[in-house]
């Protein structure tokens, strides 16, 4: 052979082998999927997952990703994403990447469990086979009632007590609420307890003794004097409004001695509990009064917000030259605190203002939960004659009750306070008889003081069935016979 013919050979063997390389390229390995976690797990129905993974491709890059669930089917395209929106059950979840050479790797798969969330009934049920059973005062038969909101409240929502005390909740997660009320149909403050219930049946209770604000805004449903049959969850106490009707005063003409200012105070604000009894309250007292005063004598109403100026209408009637003045509120409370129209106001508010004007004769009369406490604010005035409340310093002022537990209302007719209407109308039967009112003329001459503030005194201990002078001796006070509260009297007089 030639060396010519040897080249030629090799030439051809060299175009072959280019020839072979290019039509068969090096071989594509595969990428590999990973899934990293999926978190929570199991989660609730409509609790937000995380699903993070990764791809591996030894040759190249990997450039697609896809997760699946055999129940929702594609859910993701990302290295990780979150989502809030797996059905219920348990889902078999499959990872897989593409390189980009167009390469799948095998499918990496784990489950995840998605469990049901709970409804309102559920929630409702934790409450009444869990919560209710456990709290002392449910089990020992105490009037209570417990009340839900229709919506679930959403994360973050901010639940504050709306009054002076330090409940204050963020919410964490999506939640239940509910509001057993320890003392219904009272003048606040008195316990109650918020009830949180969460979508997977976990619960915690709060200690309270106002309503609350959620959001900024008192719930309608919560603060009704008789609450919506809807909204109940659970009570020991009859749902109906008592069947009384306002107080009307006719009485004969009455020889006061002295020019008189009455002040009566409605504090209630609309969106408050227990609005519309404190209006009943506020009619019949200005009733009694107007029926009561003579012709110099002035007699001021203060409603709603008007209720904050219950001091300046003191100074103005001061000004005005009556030296007899005659306080009657009807507010929510606490110990030495009412709130009037909105605004806070202390027992040493009006013991200031009383004791300025020393002057002038004061008598006080308060409707309120822990209005025995102003007695001890005030009674140390000489020129404060009278102090009434409806309740000691550690107990409850009550809304009208006709019947508990068999026992019937003698003054089945009032409306309002209990407290309020047996006072009313104990004095209206003192007022009422010609003889008791020269009786109490004549008491009052003899002590030196306004025979308003011997009324008052002796309203008080008659309101109770306790006054054998004139004959009364039957408890009107309702609230007062069933054990509930014992109101509190100060004549500074005897």
């Amino acid at each position: 052979m030639t060396k010519k013919a040897i080249g030629g050979a090799a030439a051809i063997l060299v175009l072959f082998l280019l020839i072979t390389l290019a039509c068969c390229p090096a071989s594509n390995e595969h990428p590999t999927a990973h899934i990293d976690s999926i978190n929570p797990n199991p989660a609730t129905e409509g609790e937000t997952v995380t699903f993070t993974g990764h791809g591996e491709d030894r040759d190249g890059n990997v450039v697609v990703r896809r997760w699946t669930s055999d129940i929702d089917g594609v859910i993701g395209t990302n290295a990780s994403f979150t989502t809030s929106a797996l059905s219920v059950g348990t889902h078999n979840i499959s990872f897989i990447v593409r390189d980009n050479n167009d390469a799948w790797s095998d499918e990496v798969r784990e489950k995840i469990t998605i469990e049901a969330a709970m409804g309102m009934e559920d929630a409702i049920i934790v409450v009444l086979e869990e919560i209710l059973p456990a709290i002392p005062e449910v089990s020992e038969g105490n009037p209570y009632w417990c009340l839900k909101l229709d919506s679930i409240l959403r994360e973050g929502t901010r639940i504050e007590e709306d009054g002076p005390g330090t409940v204050s909740i963020v919410l964490g997660k999506d939640t239940f609420f509910f509001y057993l009320d320890l003392a219904p149909g009272t003048y606040y403050a008195h316990p109650v307890k918020y009830i949180l219930v969460d979508n997977e049946g976990n619960h915690e209770e709060y200690d309270a003794e106002w309503w609350p604000q959620i959001d900024d805004v008192i719930p309608e449903g919560l603060v009704k004097a008789i609450p919506d049959e809807g909204d109940v969850v659970d009570t020991n106490i009859e749902l109906t409004q008592p069947s009384g009707t306002p107080m009307v005063f006719q009485f004969p003409t009455l020889s006061l001695l002295r020019c008189e200012g009455f002040i009566v105070v409605q504090g209630i604000m609309p969106d408050e509990p227990l609005y519309n009894n404190c209006k009943d309250d506020y009619n019949n007292v200005i009733n009694f009064f107007n029926a009561y005063a003579n012709e110099c004598s002035q007699v001021e109403g203060l409603t709603d917000s008007g209720a904050a100026d219950a001091i300046d209408t003191i100074e103005d009637m001061v000004t005005d030259g009556l030296d007899v003045i005659t306080i009657y509120v009807s507010a929510h409370g606490d110990t030495d605190y009412i709130r009037l129209g909105g605004e806070d106001f202390w027992a040493q508010d009006f013991r200031d203002t009383m004791e300025e004007h020393s002057g002038v004769t004061f008598n006080f009369i308060l409707n309120s939960c822990h209005s025995g406490s102003f007695i001890d604010n005030l009674n140390t005035l000489n020129n404060v004659r009278i102090v009434v409340t409806a309740c000691c310093h550690d107990e409850l002022a009550w809304t009208d009750h006709d019947i508990w537990e068999g026992q019937i209302d003698f003054n089945s007719a009032d409306t309002g306070s209990e407290w309020t209407s047996s006072i009313l109308e104990a004095m209206s039967q003192i007022v009422e008889v010609e003889a008791r009112f020269n009786d109490i003329i004549f008491i009052a001459e003899g002590k030196g003081v306004p025979e308003t503030c011997v009324l008052i005194c002796q309203g008080y201990s008659a309101a109770l069935g306790m006054n054998p002078t004139f004959g009364l001796n039957q408890d009107l006070d309702f609230s007062h016979r069933m054990g509930w509260s014992l109101p509190r009297g100060y004549c500074g007089y005897e």
